[in-house]
């Protein structure tokens, strides 16, 4: 029709909502609460780790306790002012720091704080993470009767020679013993973590460790390169040599090539970045945080992250800062961005390429464009560069696009995002008292060199 012609003769009828296109299809959805997740975070350690840069300190019984205080403190915030109403939590994971440092009865009433406030009807996985040098059977077994339905255990290796080098309080006898706890306790689901690319570490250590990790019968596996934090004991032990040198970046993509093709045959899926699960047994936080169509995600205690209302926000990560601003009867939020809806696509495939598949159908009902329309050029670059295909309706990573998984989410971000880095809140863990000690190493070591010399 032409211009001239829709005004032909003139509109009269009065416009008092839009879009008038309604109809009784989606009646059922009004009121209908959202899939989302929950993340816990503990702070506590037995002992911090050498090369450990999250939010974590000593557990000591006095901030223990006042920090259980303030968590509690949090959720009633957030249940009172009827911010958990619109939310049928599918899944909750408790991670650190090291929960299990705290008794099975302090993780249990959190979650039964939770389920008093919120709807956990459909919660369908419940995780706890564990060193393990704090997992016990009477731990393991009250999780089981909890509910607990899925037990992550940093290992990080079974070499102990690693082990040393990355300053872990455990050795391979406590990791024996971990593994014999959970079988035992026939906890649902586990997961092990493993670090590699760490100093000294040869292709045999890690492919032995791969192996040992899938004969421990875990279903899950997260495998990761270890990174030397500034302000870290690693990175103090490193500045003064007494550390092996680091792997050269060559070695380090062999020991990619390697975990992606040992567990691949072993049969493990490698269903996302550093991820790999025995089929069906898929971490249920990561689908829902990160692979598209990303639901919302809700987290409680110092550092947590969320992503809820529109808004990604971080509560602060600074114990005593956390419990102060509950203390004044505010949010203990540190930092927080409105995702604009360019932003919101952006997300849809930033996070969902770390998981290898993203589902255009979902893309195009969420936000009534297709993602031709918004990422043109992107979209047709990878093609090009054989980094990202069609695969029926979906978009998926290529065996090079995995390989630079990274590179290829970061094609997609957008605005004053492009070359941020991640919002890191370091509290750092070393003392005055390590910085003295391993300075005095360093001299020490340095006037033995010496007198070799002469």
């Amino acid at each position: 029709m032409k211009a001239i012609d829709r005004y032909a003769h003139k509109d009269n009828e009065f416009i008092a909502w839009y879009p008038p296109a309604i109809s009784a299809d989606h009646v059922h959805e009004i009121w209908s609460r959202r899939p989302a997740a929950f993340y816990v975070h503990i702070p506590f350690c037995t002992a911090i780790c050498d090369y450990c840069g999250f939010a974590v300190q000593r557990d000591r019984l006095a901030n223990r306790s006042s920090y259980l205080a303030g968590l509690h403190q949090e959720i009633d915030r957030y249940a009172d002012s009827g911010r958990l109403m619109p939310y049928s939590f599918t899944c909750g994971h408790f991670g650190g720091g090291t929960p299990s440092v705290l008794s099975a009865a302090e993780i249990l009433a959190i979650r039964d704080h939770l389920a008093a406030v919120a709807d956990l009807s459909s919660c369908a996985e419940l995780t706890v993470e564990v060193n393990p040098i704090s997992i016990t059977r009477e731990k393991a077994d009250a999780y089981v009767a909890g509910g607990v339905t899925r037990i992550s255990i940093g290992i990080q290796s079974f070499d102990e020679s690693v082990l040393r080098v990355i300053g872990r309080p455990h050795r391979r006898a406590d990791v024996d013993a971990a593994l014999r706890v959970v079988r035992d306790a026939d906890v649902p689901d586990f997961s092990l973590d493993l670090i590699y690319g760490v100093p000294g570490q040869t292709m045999a250590s890690l492919r032995d460790d791969l192996l040992k990790a899938v004969d421990s019968g875990a279903t899950h596996l997260s495998c990761f390169r270890l990174e030397i934090i500034p302000f870290t004991v690693l990175k103090l032990r490193e500045l003064t040599g007494q550390l092996p040198p680091r792997l050269d970046r060559e070695q380090l993509d062999d020991m990619d090539m390697l975990v992606s093709e040992v567990l691949n045959n072993e049969g493990l899926c490698e269903y996302g970045a550093f991820n790999y699960a025995r089929p069906g047994h898929e971490s249920l936080h990561n689908r829902i945080a990160f692979m598209a169509p990303q639901q919302e995600y809700l987290g409680f205690g110092n550092g947590a992250y969320s992503y809820a209302n529109g808004h990604i926000y971080s509560n602060d990560a600074v114990l005593e800062n956390y419990l102060a601003l509950l203390a004044d009867g505010k949010d203990p939020i540190a930092y927080s961005r409105r995702v604009s809806s360019l932003e919101e696509m952006s997300r849809y495939f930033v996070l969902g390429l770390k998981f290898f598949r993203v589902p255009r159908a979902p893309f195009v009902a969420r936000f009534g464009l297709s993602p031709e329309d918004v990422f043109p050029e992107q979209l047709g670059d990878l093609k090009k560069a054989a980094l990202v295909l069609r695969d029926g309706d979906d978009y998926v990573l290529t065996a090079n696009g995995r390989r630079y998984v990274n590179n290829v989410c970061k094609e997609f971000y957008v605005g004053e995002n492009r070359g941020h880095r991640q919002q890191v809140q370091f509290v750092p863990t070393l003392t005055p008292e390590q910085i003295l000690a391993h300075a005095r190493r360093a001299d020490t070591g340095a006037q033995r060199s010496s007198t070799c010399q002469k």
